[in-house]
């Protein structure tokens, strides 16, 4: 029977107790028909669990737990529950996370209801953090580049081969570009669908925020993302590469004075490996500077400077193509 959402849960190595808050968001989910609702637990870490008999206390769940034979990364392991799954959607959590209000799974159904093309549901998510000092702090808001609170259609992600892939903390980055990259009807759900709690013993890196500061890792995130809607989408790869250009011109600002080289040297080899779309960043560009003359934009408010940038580009880029042919 095919229902209508599987929340794929990965274990990475956490305990029986930890689980228990994850799996009890779900069960207290109020106005739904658990019938409709399945629960993949996907056992991936170096550390098993010893007693998921115990978990037959959520009396509402339908958990099928996925015990691989081998160790599987948490995105293989996201990947695995999806090719387990028979929902018509699919919704991926940590081992801390949580749905954040008993009211998430009706919101979301009724908003699909509403919307029957939708490939993407969107909610808010709720993110909490110790400063320095100790202190607890929360933020609440929309987050596009995490899977967190969001359902995926399955008919979507396999229409478009989307697959987890493991690219070092920014797989769900990657990830969630492409799906925005993909989607053509991605809708807002109005409800706190998603929360992140803090714990001394579990590990943390599933689906964890990351710095948005441009690294050579980050870099080669999006040489992989380019590449992959390349192969799916050739004018979105264009359009989403001028993209890239441009916001690295505000980027670098942000990567330390001693990183900046080493960086530089990364986004230069990125934009060699595309010089074949560059054409299209001198067209956006033009486009931009024509339509939007806001006073903070870089174009406007360090002309020159941006001018520069895009001509040191404009040099790697036809340099590469003249070393080529």
């Amino acid at each position: 029977m095919t229902k209508r959402i599987s929340i794929i849960i990965v274990v990475n190595s956490a305990r029986e107790d930890d689980l228990v808050i994850p799996l009890s968001s779900i069960n207290n989910q109020l106005g739904i028909d658990f019938r409709d609702v399945e629960v993949i637990l996907v056992d991936n870490g170096q550390y098993r669990l010893r007693d998921v008999e115990q978990f037959q206390l959520f009396k509402n769940l339908n958990i099928r737990y996925e015990n691989p034979d081998t160790v599987l990364s948490w995105e293989e392991a996201f990947e695995h529950g999806v090719q387990c799954a028979t929902g018509e959607y699919v919704m991926f959590m940590g081992p801390s996370g949580l749905l954040n209000q008993t009211s998430v799974i009706q919101s979301f159904s009724s908003t699909a209801d509403q919307n029957p093309n939708a490939e993407v549901l969107t909610g808010l998510i709720l993110e909490q953090d110790i400063a320095k000092d100790r202190t607890t702090q929360f933020k609440v808001g929309n987050n596009y580049l995490t899977a967190c609170g969001r359902w995926f259609s399955r008919t979507f992600l396999n229409q478009y081969g989307l697959h987890w892939r493991a690219v070092g903390k920014y797989s769900d980055e990657l990830y969630s570009r492409l799906v925005n990259t993909v989607a053509t009807n991605d809708v807002n759900v109005n409800e706190i669908s998603y929360a992140r709690f803090m714990s001394r013993d579990i590990r943390s890196d599933v689906l964890a925020p990351v710095s948005q500061i441009a690294s050579t890792e980050r870099i080669t995130m999006l040489r992989q993302f380019l590449e992959t809607i390349k192969r799916i989408d050739p004018q979105a790869y264009s359009d989403e590469f001028a993209k890239i250009c441009v916001r690295y011109y505000t980027r670098r600002k942000e990567i330390a004075n001693s990183d900046r080289a080493l960086v530089d040297q990364s986004f230069y080899l990125l934009v060699v490996q595309n010089a074949s779309a560059w054409p299209n960043v001198q067209l956006f560009v033009n486009h931009i500077k024509l339509n939007d003359q806001s006073v903070n934009a870089p174009w406007v408010k360090e002309q020159q400077l941006f001018d520069q940038y895009i001509q040191s580009l404009d040099k790697v880029a036809n340099t590469s193509q003249f070393t080529q042919n």
